[in-house]
């Protein structure tokens, strides 16, 4: 197979894909329930250190199976085919269609506040947009991924300049308690759970390179090497923003705000520059999109690759990630969470559901097969592995007890995707030749 992404192209797909919906929005949420300015910073400090371990255990899986598809792929050659079954279609139906209809709503919010005047109700703008971005990449294909980079690249450049100028040249609170009243003290075990989820959300994408490994040059060696380079870089910024967000923007003023970057500008530089500048993110938000709409067909498309009995290497499943008639599955999915769920409904199940599969992933390092042999094989197998599951399974076990609604809908959909597994057989089986349509 012609591999086509290098190192360089494969880490900004890390960056692009982590570098999302999260960090634009969920900071007030996360200060709401763990209540002080530190403790929310500590928040993102764990789930970055979580991010990044689970980054080099799946660099171990990609030796093991360098192809595309993600976890359906290694659990389902590792572990089990039926689940790898459900963790694609996971994958698909809330890694991507439901991390595009949240990215979707928070462009709204930012474009909100540039153009207060807007008056299109929020659900029905976010699906023009889905639909804008879903007609890019179905339509236009690798010009698409071309066009989201560049935004992607200037969504970094934003918050990584409001960063810097935070951190050296904008004045500290004077004067100003760091924390209301009623925020004073820490969160249950619970809201620190919740919190954990949605910073897990944040920083999901970590893993983005996995489900284009059979596109990688050398994946073997390769994929570790961007997983952690990718995650590094957005640790870093993540927390720089959230230093600056915690320690510029009174408590009061922050906690349960959702555009909470435009809320720092309007502290630091005023609300006409607020207006400009969340006019700036809102169009970066779109590379967001961009990259869901270019990784979320590649894994279904990994799957149906697998039940189709006519393909000639069924490895080989990278020209049929390019099918568009996938694109526009996954946009109308969007499109359908957005007039049906609210925001933090959607980001509740995504956390829960998205760090449960990386737990199930990592688990396949005991299988025989992933027998230790490298020094950075036994250190994935011995001290990561142990600890990526333990903190990920105490934070799911504590986000279930703040929302068990959400958690009770996130288990039921993985029961109802279990079921469809016969849908997507029979999907693939009666006229979706991938191979054929990308020829």
């Amino acid at each position: 197979m012609n591999r086509q992404l290098g190192t360089y192209s494969a880490v900004f797909l890390v960056v692009a894909s982590m570098l999302g919906t999260g960090i634009l929005t969920t900071t007030g949420i996360i200060l709401s329930l763990v209540k002080t300015p530190g403790a929310a910073l500590g928040v993102w400090i764990a789930g970055g250190f979580l991010a990044l371990i689970g980054a080099w255990c799946y660099g171990e899986l990609a030796r093991l199976v360098p192809r595309n598809g993600g976890e359906a792929t290694i659990l389902r050659e590792l572990l089990s085919p039926t689940l790898g079954e459900i963790a694609g279609l996971t994958s698909f139906v809330v890694g991507f269609a439901a991390c595009n209809a949240a990215s979707s709503l928070a462009f709204v919010d930012y474009l909100g506040e540039a153009l207060p005047g807007i008056s299109l109700p929020p659900a029905l703008l976010a699906s023009i947009v889905l639909l804008a971005v879903t007609a890019l990449h179905g339509l236009f294909g690798t010009v698409g991924l071309r066009i989201q980079t560049l935004l992607a690249t200037a969504k970094f450049t934003l918050l990584a300049s409001l960063a810097l100028y935070g951190i050296f040249f904008a004045a500290p609170l004077i004067g100003v308690p760091a924390a209301a009243p009623h925020a004073q003290g820490t969160g249950s075990g619970g809201a620190w759970g919740q919190a954990m989820m949605l910073v897990m959300f944040a920083y999901s994408g970590w893993n983005a390179a996995i489900y284009v490994a059979g596109e990688i040059r050398e994946p073997a060696r390769n994929v570790r090497r961007i997983l952690l380079l990718g995650t590094a870089i957005i640790v870093v910024l993540y927390i720089a923003v959230n230093a600056v967000l915690l320690s510029r923007i009174p408590t009061q003023e922050l906690e349960g705000v959702r555009p909470v970057i435009a809320a720092l500008v309007k502290r630091m530089f005023g609300a006409d520059a607020s207006s400009v500048f969340s006019g700036l993110v809102a169009f970066a938000l779109l590379s967001s999109l961009g990259v869901s709409a270019f990784l979320g067909p590649r894994v279904l498309a990994a799957m149906l690759e697998w039940f189709n009995k006519d393909a000639e290497d069924k490895n080989d499943a990278a020209p049929a990630g390019l099918n568009p008639r996938l694109v526009w599955l996954q946009g109308v999915l969007s499109i359908a969470m957005v007039l049906t769920g609210s925001f933090v409904q959607i980001l509740t199940i995504m956390g829960f559901l998205l760090g449960l599969f990386p737990i199930l992933s990592i688990l396949c390092l005991y299988r025989e097969t992933a027998a230790a042999g490298t020094w950075a094989s036994r250190l994935a197998r011995y001290v990561f592995a142990p600890l990526f599951i333990a903190v990920s399974t105490i934070v799911l076990i504590l986000g279930a007890s703040q929302s068990p609604r959400e958690v009770t809908f996130a288990l039921a959909l993985v029961g109802f995707l279990y079921v469809s597994r016969v849908a997507v057989r029979r999907f693939a089986k009666f006229g979706l030749n991938l191979r054929a349509s990308n020829k």
